[in-house]
């Protein structure tokens, strides 16, 4: 948190106009009493914040708040003490190319044959992670099959489909429910299975009415609780 404010700070003081590019993590760490997963959680704290963007083969830019896409919150959590939203962080655990048929309602709405997956930790100051899985057509997530893993670390993966594919949320579907919690997140998450625990699941559509992105959001007991949200 001490160098993500550090580094705000000096992006604030104008040493760096919007679209400069930031030295890379790596650089950042060898030039600072740090290690590189320390520059990488400061990094993903200032993309969750807007202050700078990810982009692939370019590195880590400065964002212009004016041209970001509009980000869908659907869900936050609130600190129990003060009643403040915690804003939660993400970190990429994986991506590949999957079959849709596998995981039945959730991408029956798809209309293709495969997707890309790509799962996550999620998580807030104070509280164990949650485990998510994002779900995007190929036409428009492709490239993040060969994009090194730690630029995916706070991505948005809703600013992702504006940039590359022009492609806006128009509309979302969305609900929770108390569910058995996947193998694989029992797995990644160190839960003895069956465990039931709060599972969201969420479509959002395009203009056309088309489903473009799918998500699900698995929290083990004991998690804050999550808020739902209709606001944008």
């Amino acid at each position: 948190m001490q160098l993500a404010d550090v580094i705000q700070e000096v992006i604030d003081e104008g040493e760096y106009e919007v679209g400069d590019h930031l030295p890379s993590e790596i650089d950042i760490s060898n030039a600072m009493p740090v290690g590189l997963s320390t520059v990488q959680s400061a990094m993903s704290q200032l993309v969750e914040k807007g202050i700078v963007t990810r982009r692939r083969r370019l590195g880590t830019l400065i964002a212009d708040p004016k041209r970001q896409a509009p980000e869908v919150h659907l869900y936050r959590f609130r600190d129990p003490v003060t009643n403040e939203v915690a804003l939660p962080f993400t970190r990429a655990l994986g991506v590949e190319r999957i079959q849709t048929a596998e995981f039945g309602a959730l991408l029956a709405s798809f209309d293709n044959e495969q997707a890309i997956r790509l799962d996550r930790l999620v998580w807030v100051a104070g509280s164990s992670p949650g485990f998510s899985s994002v779900f995007m057509r190929l036409e428009h997530a492709q490239g993040l099959l060969d994009a090194p893993l730690e630029t995916l670390h706070g991505l948005s993966c809703h600013r992702l489909l504006q940039e590359e594919s022009r492609t806006r949320i128009a509309a979302t579907r969305h609900g929770a429910r108390a569910d058995l919690l996947s193998a694989r997140a029992c797995a990644v998450l160190d839960l003895a299975a069956p465990h039931v625990g709060l599972v969201w699941e969420a479509h959002d559509l395009d203009a056309a009415n088309n489903v473009v992105l799918a998500q699900r959001l698995e929290l083990p007991q004991g998690h804050s609780p999550m808020e739902l949200t209709e606001l944008k």
